[in-house]
């Protein structure tokens, strides 16, 4: 698996992607809106249907996705990452 460092290296506009995407998830935080994504820190989300969940408040979920057949989607909260 590549590093960000190497991903930027090959791509200088994905640093600016990331940058970009940093800000938005910060505004939805401070807007009091919890936001999904992936961390090299926790390498189960980094593919596959599993993601780090964070509230405003600062704790963080590891948390599961599925897209039913339907359409539905369904979300299952697998353990806190964090201590708050």
């Amino acid at each position: 698996m590549k590093t960000l460092e190497e991903i930027y290296a090959e791509d200088p506009t994905q640093r600016i992607i990331d940058e970009g995407a940093d800000f938005g998830a910060k505004e939805m935080l401070r807007a009091g809106l919890p936001i999904y994504y992936r961390d090299e820190a926790y390498p189960e989300t980094m593919k596959g249907n599993f993601f780090v969940k964070e509230y405003p408040n600062g704790a963080k979920f590891l948390i599961h996705k599925e897209l039913t057949s339907d359409f539905r989607l369904l979300e299952e909260q697998v353990k806190l990452l964090n201590e708050q």
